[in-house]
């Protein structure tokens, strides 16, 4: 297993898998009958910071709706594990700026502070966040995205991608979602969501609880409208 990851780091590896991953996203989503979320993408067209959060197991191709807008600084939040390398390589090969690197399983306050740091300097920033991961259990939300919220005064946008057909890897701890080429398509969102300043611990943990549900909400119609199509 190390000697895998040890190859999939080499840079002529890395270059054939971002090569491979561009391919893919313009095959696919040439294919996907997509119903887009009309407030969404006139979000994504401007130049509006935003806190862009998904769940883990539809992130991959939330993520690469998120980079269709390659002209916005989008700083994704990846894990400080040798797969977080790898997904760091990937998705700034598929537009986003470079990864900050860290999780609530490792390195979670330092890249908390890094971000903060990086959204308070640029005030274009946004960051994209995977807000279960990267450990079970699935769809339940860390409460960093609501520290970084707070501190750095960027609105929470809730963000579900479904497809059908699809396949639903159910031996994965989230239930992990690949779509199939020639899917239909559908992008929900929930935003913007302000999170006062002034919030104390007990309020975050409100808000916190809030928020899970409304992502789950989202992704439970957001599923349910693509079932339809």
């Amino acid at each position: 297993m190390a000697k895998r990851k040890s190859l999939l780091s080499h840079p002529l590896v890395l270059a054939a898998i971002v090569g491979f991953l561009r391919w893919y996203r313009s095959f696919v989503f040439g294919t996907f009958l997509f119903e887009h979320d009309e407030r969404f993408r006139a979000l994504m067209r401007s130049d509006e910071p935003a806190i862009l959060a998904a769940w883990h197991q539809d992130f991959v191709h939330t993520f690469a709706y998120f980079s269709r807008w390659n002209h916005r600084k989008t700083y994704p939040l990846a894990s400080a594990s040798r797969d977080g390398g790898l997904a760091t390589e990937a998705a700034v090969g598929m537009g986003f700026r470079r990864a900050v690197r860290g999780s609530s399983a490792r390195g979670g306050p330092k890249a908390l502070l890094q971000l903060t740091r990086l959204l308070n300097e640029d005030p274009r920033a946004s960051v994209a966040v995977v807000c279960d991961g990267p450990r079970p259990p699935a769809r339940v939300l860390k409460p960093g995205i609501l520290h970084l919220a707070q501190t750095s005064g960027r609105p929470i946008w809730l963000v579900r991608t479904s497809y059908k057909p699809v396949k639903v890897l159910d031996r994965t701890w989230a239930d992990f979602h690949i779509p199939l080429p020639g899917a239909r398509a559908v992008c929900m969102a929930d935003g913007p969501i302000e999170v006062p300043s002034d919030l104390d611990r007990e309020g975050l943990e409100a808000l916190r609880l809030e928020l899970e549900q409304r992502l789950n909400d989202l992704a439970d119609r957001a599923d349910a409208r693509v079932a339809e199509l």
